[in-house]
């Protein structure tokens, strides 16, 4: 699904309306709604502004599962509690993780 599920995510994750998203992305609301349910896919104008509101990258709405990684530092970092990381070696931490879920894929 890709596109529609991450859009649908970042909105519910937001509490917004299908109407006020429309405002962000610069759209109407009949746009976002055809969006989510998988009918159209935005165009890059609506995705950057909507990416640039949020400060996400544009990759979090277009791949599939994108909206899914804006959550692992915050779930990883609760498996560290406690422990004493910098923030450049949580990303490192984050971006093997990720290594390994890519991996899987594979199997």
């Amino acid at each position: 699904m890709g596109v529609s599920e991450n859009i649908k995510k970042l909105r519910e994750k937001y509490h917004l309306t299908q109407d006020e998203l429309a405002e962000i992305a610069g759209v109407t609301n009949k746009a976002v709604s055809t969006w989510e349910t998988g009918v159209k896919e935005p165009r890059m104008g609506p995705i950057e502004k909507i990416a640039r509101h949020f400060n996400i990258k544009k990759s979090n709405l277009i791949e599939d599962g994108g909206m899914d990684l804006l959550d692992e530092p915050e779930t990883l970092a609760a498996h560290f509690d406690g422990e004493d990381y910098t923030e450049e070696e949580m990303r490192e931490i984050i971006e093997y993780a990720r290594y390994i879920k890519s991996k899987r894929k594979g199997e």
